[in-house]
């Protein structure tokens, strides 16, 4: 079996899993979620009346991975990152709107801005929403041989519709956690390299007071604090800085049970709700991208709407890299 190979797939899977799953609990509260469900939610279940996605079928994921899938198959298509293809694809999904599922009305404003060859940042539009950043486990993935690379590039391709130094700083985070996850840099079973991890983060992040949330992270760690205790200091809300450091948390406190981190992922909904989708995204593709796609339970990965779809293009773009990493 090709370990490398199995994790790319893991990535792709696992992020669409964990939005597929998560975006039945967005924004419901935990007592409702209670109610309705009769306790956490593992596996594939219709939306919440209160969550956005309710309409859709338990299999299918949101138009927050719906973007990322036309990165990945720009990339696949051009076997490079080519900014002005993935535009051209955000164009035409933009003006399929009866294919949309609630996106965000800030990518819709920006991709209409740009259809229309101007500058979103002169018109205000900014954007520090994790759904600007979700893209950037596509960038991981083709530049997972160098950190820095996977950075710099996850940064462009974000920017082009969420435009703050939060999103900027948030998309580098993940477009390296993806790079050092397959790469094995780490030990991540042992704390102290949990830590060098972390740290090993924080050098791609520009604004000092972003920093500070990782060092959250770290602090809770190292207190052995539980899901609740992370959502009450971290957050869980929309807002980059909440998500992602609060995706890192759940999956790094839990590595010894990578299935338990998932379901914490989509589970993230706190006393007031919260973004479970985008979170769930986020755990997913790290633990897919740790442990490879066989962490996750085939009965899920079988039903997943575009699974096939999914793999194949992770076949595709493990291929396209090594070549390219030959070539070097």
């Amino acid at each position: 079996m090709n370990i490398l190979r199995e994790r790319f797939k893991g990535v792709l899977l696992g992020g669409a899993l964990g939005d597929a799953i998560g975006k039945c609990v967005e924004d419901v509260v935990q007592e409702e979620v209670q109610e309705f469900y009769g306790g956490r939610v593992e596996g594939f279940v219709p939306p919440h009346p209160s969550s956005p996605a309710q309409g859709q079928l338990p299999e299918e994921t949101s138009d927050e991975t719906t973007v990322v899938r036309l990165l990945l198959e720009s990339v696949v298509s051009k076997k490079a990152i080519d900014v002005r293809d993935f535009l051209n694809r955000l164009i035409l999904w933009y003006e399929d709107e009866v294919s949309h599922r609630y996106p965000d009305p800030s990518l819709l404003t920006a991709v209409d801005l740009l259809a229309r060859g101007i500058n979103p940042s002169t018109h205000g539009v900014r954007g520090s929403s994790v759904e600007g950043i979700l893209r950037s486990v596509v960038v991981g993935l083709f530049h997972y041989y160098n950190p820095k690379l996977a950075a710099e590039g996850s940064r462009v391709v974000s920017l082009l519709t969420h435009r703050s130094q939060a999103v900027s700083d948030g998309a580098a985070v993940l477009g390296a956690a993806i790079s050092y996850l397959l790469l094995d840099e780490f030990e991540l079973r042992d704390m102290n390299e949990r830590i060098r991890f972390l740290n090993s983060l924080k050098r791609f992040i520009e604004d000092k007071r972003f920093s500070r949330t990782i060092d959250l992270v770290q602090e809770l760690l190292y207190e052995g604090a539980d899901l609740d205790m992370a959502v009450r200091n971290i957050g869980n809300g929309s807002f980059v800085f909440e998500a992602l450091p609060l995706a890192l948390f759940i999956f790094l406190s839990q590595i010894n049970a990578p299935l338990e981190a998932f379901w914490s992922g989509v589970n993230s909904y706190g006393g007031f709700g919260g973004d479970t989708d985008a979170i769930g995204f986020l755990v997913g593709s790290f633990v897919g991208g740790y442990f490879g796609q066989g962490v996750f339970p085939s009965h899920l990965t079988s039903a997943l709407e575009g699974a096939a779809r999914y793999e194949e293009l992770a076949e595709k773009l493990y291929d396209i890299t090594e070549n390219m990493i030959i070539r070097r």
